[in-house]
């Protein structure tokens, strides 16, 4: 559905105690998007995997050719394979479409 889409993928905030915040934009592309699940399987476009946390909660931004959708989440998983560095993003509050007007608007 969002298949080959790209994504900005920001951190929001840190969960575990002694993790560090990170404010850099990583870019990403989406390699599948998993509807019964709720994930997102994000392409790093970047090399070092190891900068997305296990332990945070980000903000990504799905930029399509109509509109540049919203949801929260965390990244459960994070694997190098043949295809680069994919990570599995879980959605946690569905997708929202960013209007014009910057205001949030759930996409059911």
């Amino acid at each position: 559905m969002y298949e080959g889409n790209a994504v900005d993928l920001r951190m929001e905030k840190v969960i575990a105690a002694d993790a560090i915040f990170d404010d850099e934009t990583h870019h990403c592309q989406v390699f599948r998007y998993d509807i019964e699940e709720d994930y997102i399987y994000l392409q790093l476009k970047e090399d070092d995997l190891t900068a997305i946390s296990l332990d945070a909660k980000y903000q990504c931004y799905i930029s399509t050719k109509t509109e540049t959708l919203y949801c929260t989440g965390v990244v459960k998983e994070r694997y190098q394979c043949e295809h680069g560095n994919i990570m599995v993003f879980h959605i946690q509050n569905g997708f929202y479409s960013i209007s014009e007007m910057n205001e949030p608007v759930k996409r059911k």
